[in-house]
């Protein structure tokens, strides 16, 4: 921020506290508060002399001086006018007159640069209505602030604000799919899992939808791993365009998949007459990990345990598979998931039973999990953008305009 004169500091110090103006190239002539509550802040460009635009010539001899009203970023409440006093030179080369150049504005611009993208800023985390209402703008200026505001930062991710641009390529992926409206439009995320960044979310999750996705990326060979859920038409899609990437089949879907089975034989047993009383209220028991009990509830789990046998042994082999993956390596999971299953195919109940058939569908990319250790790759980061799509879409009551949608993931920190 340029120094400014000791005489516009005292004259100011009857109006308050001063604002900082921090707008290179300018320099405070005066600041008042008006009755409306505004404050009004007058300045003037600090250069003496300009070059002209028609010769490039440097002109000292002033034309005339023209304010010009612009909105800058509010204060405390206050609403913040900066009338510029724009100076026009005349050039005695050429014999015209031009008007010296706004770089806190712009060509044209009724607001500050910074003012724009506060609103940018604020507007990729709220409803465009809601920043309008706020700063008293049209909802298609904060479109237009959004939009330069993605534009500046996903430039730096090698990213655009348009659909359809090629892709950067990383190391390790992640994918999933979120519901825009459920049961009827879906997209596919795709997340660079290294720099823990959002890639692109396109719309559509068939086989065909993905393939596209990744036909963007720059380097299709350059991709060394991808993690996803169970999902056939990732997979798919993956072998067709990334050959050389090994598929990595997320741990929690496949935990959660076996948790959906033990589920379904709790729910037989509290529609059987013994079960009706027994279980009431008491399923959460078997749905939670072991550790998250209390030694109460542990007790109360292992009582019901042996009045329901079948109930015991399926939530058993869940906390042993659990256990397989927070104490297998590469060398021994392929033994240790045998085992599992064994134990499944000889004890289990018939839900575990018919579970199996992912395993066997998926035991490459199952056992693939343990060829990264201990690094993990997951789709935990991926799940929580998701989390957060969620928050965004019910923030914005659904957020029928797609494209603001996936501007507002994609300026998503981690």
């Amino acid at each position: 921020m340029p120094q400014q004169h000791s005489t516009e500091e005292e004259a100011n110090q009857d109006q308050g506290i001063v604002v900082p103006l921090e707008l290179e190239g300018l320099r405070r002539r005066k600041q008042e508060l008006q009755p409306d509550g505004t404050i009004r802040i007058e300045v003037i460009g600090t250069n003496e002399r300009a070059s002209c635009p028609h010769c490039q010539n440097v002109c000292v001899k002033r034309h005339d001086v023209r304010p010009r009203s612009k909105r800058d970023v509010p204060l405390r409440g206050h609403r913040v006018e900066v009338v510029l006093y724009k100076r026009r030179f005349w050039c005695l080369r050429c014999r015209k007159a031009f008007t010296e150049p706004d770089q806190a504005c712009g060509r044209s611009k009724r607001t500050t640069l910074r003012l724009r993208e506060v609103i940018g800023q604020q507007a990729s985390s709220r409803p465009i209505t809601h920043v309008a209402r706020e700063y008293g703008v049209g909802p298609r200026f904060v479109q237009g602030c959004l939009e330069t505001v993605a534009s500046t930062q996903l430039a730096k991710r090698g990213l655009s604000v348009q659909e359809g641009k090629p892709l950067p390529t990383p190391r390790d992926l992640v994918s999933d799919e979120f519901a825009r409206r459920k049961g009827q439009r879906y997209d596919t995320i795709l997340c660079d899992l290294d720099a823990r960044q959002v890639l692109e979310v396109s719309a559509g999750r068939k086989q065909d939808d993905v393939v596209r996705l990744l036909e963007r990326l720059t380097d299709c060979d350059g991709v060394e791993a991808v993690s996803m859920e169970m999902s056939e038409t990732f997979r798919g899609a993956v072998q067709l365009c990334l050959p050389r990437a090994c598929i990595v089949a997320d741990h929690f879907p496949v935990i959660q998949h076996v948790g959906k089975a033990v589920k379904s034989v709790i729910t037989r047993w509290a529609k059987s007459e013994s079960g009706k009383t027994a279980l009431e209220g008491q399923r959460p028991l078997f749905l939670r990990n072991r550790e998250d009990l209390s030694g109460e509830e542990e007790q109360s789990r292992a009582n019901l345990a042996l009045l329901f046998p079948e109930i015991g042994r399926a939530w058993q082999l869940k906390d042993d598979l659990r256990s397989w993956y927070e104490t297998a390596e590469a060398s021994t999971a392929a033994s240790g998931l045998d085992a599992w299953i064994t134990r499944v195919k000889s004890h289990g109940p018939a839900e575990l039973r018919k579970a199996l058939s992912a395993f066997r569908n998926w035991r490459r990319e199952i056992l693939a999990f343990f060829d990264f250790l201990p690094t993990r790759l997951s789709n935990g980061f991926v799940e929580g953008k998701n989390n957060r799509t969620k928050a965004i879409m019910r923030q914005g009551y659904g957020y029928r305009n797609r494209g603001n949608l996936r501007l507002r993931i994609l300026l998503e920190v981690a």
